[in-house]
């Protein structure tokens, strides 16, 4: 049943966006990787103070990169929101894949918590709280306010962000009546991912969850973000300074895009072929 849901949902998403598209090829050809936080903005540090966020989320990118481009050289463009240790705004990340008209936006990040015994992956997308009986904000709002924080380093970032205050929770609530038109394929290729990612190295499962973080707000194509281990958490922080535990990692993201883009393309080609 739930197969029959996904093929339906993908039926029902391009039936809306394939009279939009010019060309006659309709494949998923465009990727956006985010390597999160960057220059100024270190993301979460771990306890020794030796390793930020900002670096092993750009290796992790570029690795997921570097294998979405070798499986399909010939189909498949990956751009970056960053390629190096700079700052780029939140709005900017977003205006990146938009210009891009990418078909699909991959956040990556590395989480943190104050307990040091909290470990594992879970992957996000925008929406209300995945526990029903709590509101978007509740239980979730210090991730929420962690990841959107960086707008505080911006200049003017009232203006430029449209009121949007990172530790208001009103701006949250604001958040969640902007539902994507994208969301169901970005909770399908959020599952993909948690799947994947299940099979290690990082095997403690946090789930799919629905937050409020801005980058995937204002992103017009189905969006993700990623959180790959604790850098507070020194199993994961042990694994996670591994060349070869940044790389499996990066495998079963790329895994999870295989299947997404299997699925994408055969939805559009069967589309195209009854218009």
């Amino acid at each position: 049943m739930r197969i029959i849901t996904r093929i339906v949902a993908f039926a029902f998403f391009f039936s809306l966006v394939l009279p939009l598209a010019g060309a006659d090829d309709h494949s998923l050809h465009i990727v956006v990787i985010d390597p999160g936080h960057g220059g100024k903005d270190p993301g979460a540090v771990s306890r020794d103070r030796k390793t930020y966020e900002k670096n092993i989320a750009l290796s992790i990118a570029k690795k997921l990169g570097e294998k979405i481009k070798a499986g399909y050289s010939d189909s498949v463009k990956v751009f970056y929101t960053r390629e190096t240790d700079v700052f780029i705004p939140l709005q900017q990340r977003a205006d990146i894949a938009n210009a891009k008209h990418a078909d699909l936006f991959i956040s990556v990040h590395i989480d943190a918590c104050r307990s040091a015994s909290v470990s594992g992956h879970s992957v996000h997308v925008l929406g209300e709280s995945s526990n029903s009986d709590r509101d978007v904000v509740g239980g979730n709002l210090d991730v929420c306010k962690r990841e959107n924080s960086v707008i505080l380093l911006e200049d003017d970032y009232s203006t430029k962000y449209q009121g949007f205050d990172p530790e208001d929770e009103a701006s949250y609530i604001f958040m969640t009546l902007m539902q994507s038109a994208f969301y169901e394929q970005s909770i399908y290729f959020a599952s993909l991912a948690e799947r994947e990612l299940c099979r290690g190295p990082l095997r403690a499962e946090r789930g799919v969850q629905q937050h409020a973080f801005y980058v995937l707000w204002k992103t017009s194509m189905p969006s993700v973000l990623l959180e790959l281990g604790f850098i507070t958490n020194d199993q994961d922080l042990a694994l996670l300074r591994t060349e070869k535990g940044r790389d499996q990692i990066a495998e079963r993201v790329y895994q999870a895009f295989r299947v997404y883009k299997k699925n994408y393309d055969d939805s559009m080609n069967v589309l195209s072929m009854n218009k």
